[in-house]
């Protein structure tokens, strides 16, 4: 049988076709390569250990993304971790941190509609009056169920319709003078604050705007607020520790009677402390206003000190 050229060669050369050879400087570049690689890696985790930055850092196309999660984790550290940290508050929270609109059995209670802070308002005109405590939050409820905190309903209705449901609601001593106070107020929203109600396009009126009015300042909407006819000062602190879960910018807010009830059971009598013990959420903030306001209304001082 003929042979190629080829094969003739290689048989004289030992018998080993060229088609099967293996290259060994091939594999051996491979091999030099994989311990470059392994050195490479070696010498960056030595580095690592030797500079915490470039621990912390790694590859630079990674940094952004594990920034951001370490910025996510933080926070919830921060909101989560001080709770748990303090059993008594965290107790205290549980046990009476309650918020308002929430008793009010309002739906999505920390959102800033309209009808939310009309209602918040209505219950700081009646409960910083000098009446009973359940008696004033029974009449807030009576208010809400005619759906008063609804500032075209309010508007449409008349003065003896407005006596008759704060007299259902055992609101007897003031129910004249608050139904005056209930139009005036409708006057005032509607007098200042319905243009410009971008959030909700209250054609009635809307509150919200009382807020842009003020900036967002705090000083500027208390200044604001005792515009509106009822409300003193003893009712703005309550529409303050109220309203802070909704209208955050008024966090950190403790009215003195609560701050006051917050020592005499044993927890920081600093606004700001406790702020940062609840990882300065808002809505947590009002809820510890919630709870020291029933405590001390309840009279629960002594049994929790």
């Amino acid at each position: 049988m003929a042979r190629t050229r080829a094969q003739e060669k290689a048989r004289s050369n030992g018998g080993t076709s060229p088609m099967v050879s293996t290259p060994k400087t091939s594999k051996a570049k491979g091999s030099s390569n994989q311990k470059d690689r392994t050195k490479s890696t070696a010498k960056k985790r030595q580095q690592a250990e030797d500079d915490p930055k470039v621990a912390k850092e790694g590859p630079s196309h990674k940094k952004h993304k594990t920034n951001n999660q370490a910025d996510l984790t933080q926070k919830a550290e921060v909101r989560e971790a001080p709770i748990t940290a303090n059993p008594k508050l965290r107790s205290i929270l549980s046990s009476y941190g309650t918020l308002l609109l929430e008793d009010l059995r309002i739906s999505d209670p920390v959102s800033p509609t309209p009808k939310n802070i009309l209602a918040l308002v209505l219950n700081a005109m009646l409960t910083s009056a000098r009446i009973s405590h359940q008696l004033a939050f029974k009449s807030v409820k009576c208010l809400i169920e005619a759906e008063y905190h609804d500032i075209e309903v309010l508007k449409r209705s008349t003065w003896e319709e407005r006596t008759k449901v704060l007299t259902n609601g055992g609101y007897t001593r003031y129910r004249e003078k608050t139904a005056t106070e209930l139009g005036d107020l409708v006057n005032l929203v509607q007098d200042k604050y319905v243009l410009g109600s971008d959030s909700f396009n209250s054609a009635g009126g809307d509150l919200n705007n009382l807020l842009k009015r003020a900036s967002s300042s705090p000083p500027k909407i208390r200044t604001f607020l005792k515009e509106i006819k009822g409300l003193g000062d003893v009712g703005i602190d309550i529409f303050f520790d109220t309203a802070q879960g909704v209208w955050s910018c008024l966090a950190p807010f403790i009215d003195p009677r609560s701050l006051k009830t917050a020592e005499r059971i044993g927890l920081e009598n600093n606004v700001d402390k406790m702020w940062r013990s609840l990882g300065e959420d808002a809505v947590e903030m009002c809820r510890l206003s919630a709870a020291l306001t029933t405590i001390r209304l309840e009279k629960k001082e002594k049994e929790l000190s």
